[in-house]
């Protein structure tokens, strides 16, 4: 039985690794629920956020809003950093970055110098998940944590 345990640990561990630095699919779309509340309609204090993965000419893009009428934020997928990294990357015009946590998860983060790539250092972030659980459970210091692995 132990045999059998270990040779079925062996066979899936590659899969679960391979599976962490897939491409992002039209599965990103859906409702985000937020670890800190941020503006959204009328500036009033949402933690609810709308996300939709598509391609925007030659790019793929991340697109964010509060509300189905409301102006989106775009972020362009960055395939060398997500090759890097192993897992889908994105980024906009203002520096901010939402990186892959989990499946269903993004963290949301804001370098404290744009020219850096030392992510252990940021103004601010933000956790967005499926999960209303998850990101009612998750906290900053966890956030530093895995933008530190």
């Amino acid at each position: 039985m132990k045999t059998l345990l270990k040779l079925i640990v062996v066979v899936l561990m590659p899969c679960m690794l391979f599976s962490q630095s897939k491409a992002p699919t039209k599965a990103i779309d859906g409702k985000y629920y937020l670890m800190a509340a941020e503006k959204g309609i009328g500036s009033k204090m949402t933690k609810e956020k709308l996300f939709q993965y598509a391609t925007w000419g030659n790019d793929k893009v991340l697109i964010i809003a509060a509300c189905e009428r409301c102006s989106p934020a775009m972020y362009k997928y960055n395939k060398e950093e997500s090759d890097a990294i192993g897992v889908p990357i994105f980024y906009n015009a203002f520096g901010l970055y939402m990186i892959t946590y989990d499946d269903e998860s993004f963290v949301m983060m804001v370098p404290a110098n744009k020219n850096s790539k030392d992510w252990t250092d940021f103004t601010y972030s933000n956790f967005y998940s499926k999960s209303k659980a998850k990101a009612d459970a998750m906290t900053k210091q966890k956030i530093v944590d895995f933008l530190n692995q």
